[in-house]
């Protein structure tokens, strides 16, 4: 059987498909992104709470935008924003 002329005994050369693009270094968040994600995380998990005291629940349902479950949902948004940017942080 005929051999290409092409053909290279001995020596191998990668494709490119084979090789690993270069590595790059990721760029350090400002430093404001893991002070504001804990600091949503911890406002978050403060306004779950402080929604179970009474004279706090008594403030509250004296506003009828905020009668309900508002501080539930508002708190929980808090915490996922708070996880989104500490996800972020590099």
């Amino acid at each position: 059987m005929p051999e290409s002329k092409h053909r290279r005994k001995g020596r191998s050369r990668p494709r490119a498909h084979q090789t690993a693009p270069p590595q790059k270094n990721p760029t350090p968040s400002p430093p404001w992104v893991p002070a504001t994600g804990v600091g949503l995380l911890v406002a978050g998990v403060l306004v779950i709470l402080l929604g179970y005291l009474p004279p706090v629940n008594d403030v509250i349902s004296a506003w009828p935008p905020l009668y309900g479950n508002w501080g539930l949902v508002v708190g929980f948004v808090m915490l996922a924003v708070g996880f989104g940017f500490l996800t972020r942080w590099q």
